[in-house]
């Protein structure tokens, strides 16, 4: 998965970006505990490991 896209999933998800160093975004969620960190890497592709631990940790899937 690009890593756009996952942004754009979390995002329609509820996650809210709280903040952004280089090239990572911090996001939350107002009724989801945690803080996820997501890199914002454009058009390139995210790690399938990483990938589905970001989803699982966002409670996604």
């Amino acid at each position: 998965m690009k890593s756009s896209e996952l942004i754009r999933l979390l995002l329609k998800d509820g996650w809210i970006i709280k903040s952004h160093k280089g090239s990572h975004l911090k996001m939350v969620h107002h009724q989801k505990k945690g803080k996820l960190v997501v890199p914002n890497h454009g058009s390139r592709e995210v790690g399938s490991g990483l990938c589905k631990k970001i989803l699982k940790d966002a409670d996604i899937r």
